[in-house]
């Protein structure tokens, strides 16, 4: 009877949770996501996670109100985020209607891309009064948290963000997977419209151990094929350390730019970016990067995040282990052991508050021996030392020339309202006054010349008719 009686309340117990799992939304949220769903009024957008950035200052401009904020979690970092509420006048046929846009930034920029042209199924938020509520307020601080769908639900995206133009998803070192992925063919290359929505400044971040000595193009461009291993190589006066090289997985944005900057490719005779297999460091059967030091050579680690860049900084100095993702998504772990490895390797400088005076790691110039450095959001970024620095000034008129154009792709099938709402999106974030109000991006970013915005935090240098293969030209 004792047994049977404590099965009950656990099924009271469970039947309780069940019925708060959703308790949530409000009935007045769980109306508008129905509303919106049940007419079919979703966009899906795909990709890197530079619109994310700006997602909630874009969003204040294209909806009424207060709308519901929804996501894969409370943390503050998301895959995916959500946004339901009354679309306001002036975007498209949708206006003054419930309107629900999803953006996935799970995967990063070749997810922008290639199931963009492809027509690809892929994983996305399952915003639904059923699937959301578990946790949350329906708050930009506290967004609802929703499960994402399975195999069966996934869902095409409409649109999609990449770092890069997406002609530069070249395989087989621009493209995702453990068995790199296809290039995209010209057929679907020419499916989707590409334009840049803005320039996103890269930096060369270096742990503090390696002391400050001039680093240029050659130098970086030298490490990052593998052409040199250990750090006296680089400088005669730093000791014959391995250099330990941070890098993004293949199909990432930010190795995409990495690999045009400092590798030229796909743009012509091209370096091939030192991988993985570099060192013995990647053990592929116990998918575990250990690193020794003392191997004299290269130690390459790939990360599918610029968090786990950052912490695969820090570790390196201090030792120790952290989880990262292989090129298929797969867990990792990544051990540096007691640490004081000496690593370099290639960020966005959206990550410039982490560059910090008295960190693990900071940004360095080029062309000269000095850190770039932002202890304080409130203040401006401190550059000591000599070289060329990635400061907005030297952004926008072409003297820091390491830089991301992000583009934002339309294919062919997106078409009536749900392509104005697209285009929608796309002119908010090209708007150089909600990328003065990030606080990630404020310092680092401009607007594309030549578009519907002028005056401040726009470019004065920009590619030949966009071509990201040809030289940045300044407009004077």
């Amino acid at each position: 009877m004792q047994v049977k009686k404590i099965v009950s309340l656990c099924a009271v117990a469970f039947t309780a949770m069940a019925g708060q799992a959703h308790a949530a939304m409000t009935p007045a949220h769980e109306a508008i996501v129905d509303n919106a769903v049940s007419n079919g009024r979703v966009l899906f957008i795909s990709g890197a996670s530079a619109t994310q950035k700006g997602f909630t200052g874009i969003i204040a401009t294209m909806f009424t109100g207060t709308p519901v904020r929804l996501a894969n979690t409370t943390a503050s970092s998301k895959d995916f985020e959500a946004v339901a509420g009354v679309l306001a006048a002036g975007n498209g046929a949708w206006s003054g209607q419930n309107v629900i846009i999803i953006d996935r930034v799970k995967g990063g920029s070749v997810w922008g891309v290639n199931p963009v042209a492809r027509a690809e199924a892929i994983e996305s938020l399952n915003v639904t009064k059923a699937t959301c509520g578990s946790a949350g307020a329906g708050t930009v601080a506290s967004p609802y948290v929703c499960s994402t769908t399975p195999l069966a639900g996934y869902m095409v995206p409409d649109a999609g963000v990449s770092d890069v133009a997406p002609v530069l998803f070249q395989s087989p070192v621009n493209t995702e997977g453990e068995v790199a992925a296809d290039s995209l063919t010209d057929a679907e290359l020419a499916s989707m419209s590409a334009t840049p929505i803005y320039s996103l400044a890269f930096g060369v971040p270096v742990t503090n151990n390696v002391p400050l000595v001039n680093l240029n193009k050659a130098a970086v461009s030298a490490i990052m094929a593998g052409n040199v291993g250990t750090w006296n190589q680089v400088d005669a006066s730093l000791p014959a350390d391995d250099i330990v090289v941070c890098r993004r997985v293949p199909g990432s944005g930010t190795q995409a730019v990495d690999n045009l900057y400092f590798g030229n490719f796909p743009c012509g005779v091209s370096n091939v970016p030192a991988d993985r297999d570099a060192s013995g460091a990647w053990d592929s059967v116990a998918r575990k990067f250990t690193v020794t030091g003392g191997t004299g050579g290269l130690v390459v680690v790939e990360n599918s995040t610029s968090g786990d860049v950052r912490s695969c900084l820090d570790k390196a100095v201090t030792g120790g282990t952290f989880a990262g993702k292989d090129r298929d998504g797969n867990a990792v772990t990544v051990d540096f052991g007691a640490g004081g490895h000496k690593a370099v390797g290639v960020m966005s400088m959206d990550s410039l508050k982490d560059s910090k005076a008295a960190g693990n790691w900071q940004f360095r110039s080029l062309d000269g021996a000095g850190t770039i450095t932002w202890d304080n959001t409130a203040i401006a970024p401190v550059t000591t030392g000599t070289g060329k620095f990635p400061t907005l000034a030297n952004l926008i008129d072409g003297t820091w020339d390491l830089q991301g154009w992000i583009s934002f792709q339309i294919p062919d099938r997106t078409t009536g309202a749900k392509k104005a709402l697209a285009e929608a999106f796309l002119l908010q974030a090209q708007n150089p006054a909600i990328l003065a109000s990030i606080t990630d991006l404020k310092n680092v970013s401009a607007a594309i010349p030549g578009g519907a915005y002028s005056g401040a935090q726009v470019l004065r240098a920009q590619y030949a008719n966009n071509n990201q293969c040809a030289p940045l030209n300044r407009n004077f």
